[in-house]
């Protein structure tokens, strides 16, 4: 699974919009769009929010990979 697949499958079980967690993040809806479509990536800070808010390790949001 990709990481837009992880950042698309995480923010529809917190039932967020694009738009939505664009908001949190305080960035566009296209730019969440474009991470999910893989076509962009998020900077470290974004990464870093989006593991907090969708209370996810590093790891396992980065590269799948879960510790429990």
């Amino acid at each position: 699974m990709s990481l837009g697949e992880r950042i698309y499958k995480l923010r529809t079980e917190k039932n967020l919009s694009q738009g939505d967690l664009a908001d949190r993040l305080e960035v566009s809806r296209q730019s969440v769009s474009k991470w999910e479509n893989n076509n962009a990536v998020p900077d470290l800070e974004k990464i870093i929010a989006l593991s907090e808010l969708f209370e996810v390790s590093l790891d396992e949001l980065v590269k799948g990979e879960t510790t429990r």
